[in-house]
């Protein structure tokens, strides 16, 4: 199956694009040698091998079936597929406001706590002091 490295390198590109990738992404992503990354969309490769090039558009998320021309995949599917770097970005901001909130409830329930053993511990340190009194008058708690 042979297919315009053109086409392929434009497909490449569109992918790279949608889905705010670096050509270091791409590489890291992909497996592919960080330097035939850049020959491949600079198109000083013009005889990349088909397995390359897939490896580049399965790590982006496209699809070999559109890179052929063989089925088109609807523009939603393929902003899903190419958003994912975003929606892992976002559920992270999600999850550090959760943990946040957490301690922010956590350090309010120590505080009241200590609070209450305050309070526990003065009236007892009352109680005390009248318990004493009773005894002997001569006895003061300082």
């Amino acid at each position: 199956m042979e297919i315009a490295v053109e086409r392929a390198k434009d497909y490449i590109l569109a992918l790279k694009q949608a889905g705010s990738f670096s050509v270091e992404d791409i590489a890291n992503m992909s497996g592919i040698p960080l330097q035939t990354v850049r020959n491949i969309l600079s198109g000083k490769t013009p005889d990349a091998r088909f397995g390359t090039i897939a490896k580049l558009v399965i790590s982006m998320g496209g699809d070999l079936n559109e890179l052929v021309g063989t089925e088109k995949k609807k523009e939603v599917e393929i902003n899903s597929m190419v958003s994912l770097k975003e929606t892992y970005e976002m559920r992270i901001a999600d999850i550090i406001r959760s943990y946040d909130t957490r301690i922010e409830d956590i350090k309010a329930m120590c505080e009241l706590r200590i609070a209450d053993v305050k309070q526990m511990y003065e009236e007892r340190l009352a109680e005390q002091r009248g318990f004493n009194k009773e005894i002997s008058p001569y006895v003061t708690i300082k």
